[in-house]
């Protein structure tokens, strides 16, 4: 039993599976952590990061405000990617689900 188990979790579908959750997951979060890390670095410096108008923000000498502007903007892209990503997972778990199915009928009809 635990040999089979072992042989699914090196098999190629449990790492196609493995990196396609990772990447709907990691599509689907990229605005939100674009709009966090813009505005902890702001925080972090002690700048003001809005929408309209950007505050000068030094960082080593150089005006980092319109980074970290666009950085903090682009969060309203989480309106579109997580509806998006939660469609995409819910089409990866009925193929996890189908490749599961397949695997266990495949290892039931050869023992």
């Amino acid at each position: 039993m635990s040999g089979s188990r072992s042989q699914f979790f090196q098999s190629h579908a449990f790492v196609w599976l493995s990196v396609s959750f990772f990447l709907i997951v990691l599509f689907a979060a990229a605005p939100l952590i674009s709009a966090f890390i813009g505005g902890g670095i702001a925080d972090a410096l002690g700048c003001t990061v809005t929408e309209g108008v950007s505050s000068p923000c030094l960082f080593r000498g150089s005006d980092i405000s319109e980074t970290l502007s666009v950085m903090f903007v682009l969060g309203w892209f989480a309106f579109e990617t997580l509806p998006l990503g939660a469609v995409l997972l819910a089409i990866w778990l009925a193929v996890a689900c189908v490749v599961a199915l397949i695997k266990w009928r495949l290892r039931r009809r050869g023992a």
